[in-house]
């Protein structure tokens, strides 16, 4: 079924055309991009809204259009909150995730790789590679 094609419930419960559909793109590339040794973010913004998403979707979120197009978000945010992971069954702790505001308008969460003593909220980071994955970091730590 496309997703064109699906409507409305009325929230009496669900219909045979209420299923979930793709609304992320895939586009096989990472989704971070390094231009001029600047590492950016791949999102997308709506044509017709404005809204902004990360990573890249086809389907804007506020408003079901699909005239999203590719949109680049970084390099500098703002980290507004943040937590120190202690124990994990997936992954080697202590690691540390946070929410970041990008300077243009997106919020992401994302690693944050810095000391405990270096984070605080509202503190400038910017984004970085290992190659691999990308994280924050503080502007002032290199």
């Amino acid at each position: 079924m496309q997703a064109e094609n699906i409507g409305q419930t009325g929230g009496a419960g669900f219909t045979a055309d209420a299923l979930p559909f793709k609304d992320m793109a895939a586009t096989g590339e990472p989704d971070f991009e390094v231009r001029d040794g600047v590492v950016m973010l791949r999102g997308s913004r709506s044509r017709s809204s404005g809204s902004l998403a990360f990573p890249r979707r086809e389907v804007c979120i506020e408003t079901g259009a699909r005239d999203m197009e590719p949109v680049s978000f970084g390099p500098l945010g703002t980290l507004y909150s943040y937590s120190t992971v202690h124990v994990s069954s997936s992954r080697q702790v202590p690691y540390t995730i946070g929410y970041v505001d990008l300077e243009n308008g997106v919020r992401v969460l994302a690693a944050v790789h810095a000391q405990a003593e270096e984070l605080r909220c509202d503190l400038p980071v910017e984004l970085r590679t290992d190659g691999e994955s990308w994280f924050v970091a503080p502007v002032a730590a290199r």
